[in-house]
């Protein structure tokens, strides 16, 4: 059900919302906006514990004001997922650099190096590497947040939605790319990592699981 859900809402949506907006009926992709929202904020709420409450903010958020742009029949609603999602990602790897937090990078990287089973820590020279990507991606989320506020503004619907739609997930893959190569190239006598084997291991492991990456702990 979550990795329905995942592709779902990661893949499927964000093209039937750009193929919306090229056909012209934008009304029906604030619908899915709000089908969607809903949707993602009564499956987190059923599994309660662990779940990050910026989540269900997030999504109640999304539901409420997609529901009051059905009824004034406009599309600002469809501007406010890129940058909402943005945040909270940013916010969620933002918070494991705290003092005494597990870089979120470290923690994929310790499952990953362990075929699902984390270890207690990565040899230092890693475990710098893992923070320093961690905080690429915080400015990475940071940036696409305030490109899409940009676009939202002065940009073209159509321009808005290939970029936050489109191009945006072709912008992941990439920074994804480089930091599997860097790894690869750099720390490849620790063993190579694969993205799918560790994609499979993530899916494996329960948001209420202390080891979750994403929901745990990361002590």
């Amino acid at each position: 059900m979550r990795t329905l859900l995942l592709v779902l809402g990661l893949i499927f949506y964000p093209l039937a919302v750009h193929v919306l907006i090229l056909l012209k009926v934008p009304g029906i992709a604030v619908f899915g906006l709000v089908l969607v929202s809903l949707t993602y904020l009564v499956v987190l709420g059923v599994q309660g514990k662990g779940v990050a409450p910026v989540w269900l903010w997030m999504y109640g958020l999304l539901a409420l004001i997609g529901g009051m742009s059905l009824y004034t029949q406009s599309v600002h609603a469809l501007f406010l997922p890129p940058v909402l999602i943005n945040l909270g990602m940013l916010a969620v790897f933002g918070a494991t650099l705290r003092a005494g937090k597990v870089p979120l990078v470290e923690r994929l990287l310790r499952i990953a190096y362990s075929q699902g089973l984390p270890l207690k820590g990565l040899p230092p020279g890693l475990s710098q590497s893992a923070r320093r990507m961690t905080w690429a991606w915080v400015i990475f989320f940071a940036c696409m947040a305030l490109l899409s506020l940009i676009l939202a503004r002065w940009a073209s619907l159509a321009v808005w939605s290939l970029f936050v739609n489109v191009l945006y997930y072709f912008f992941v893959a990439t920074l994804l790319t480089l930091q599997h190569l860097y790894r690869y190239f750099r720390f490849r006598h620790y063993g190579a990592v694969s993205l799918r084997r560790l994609a499979y291991d993530l899916a494996r492991i329960s948001p209420r699981d202390p080891a979750h990456p994403f929901f745990g702990g990361g002590s």
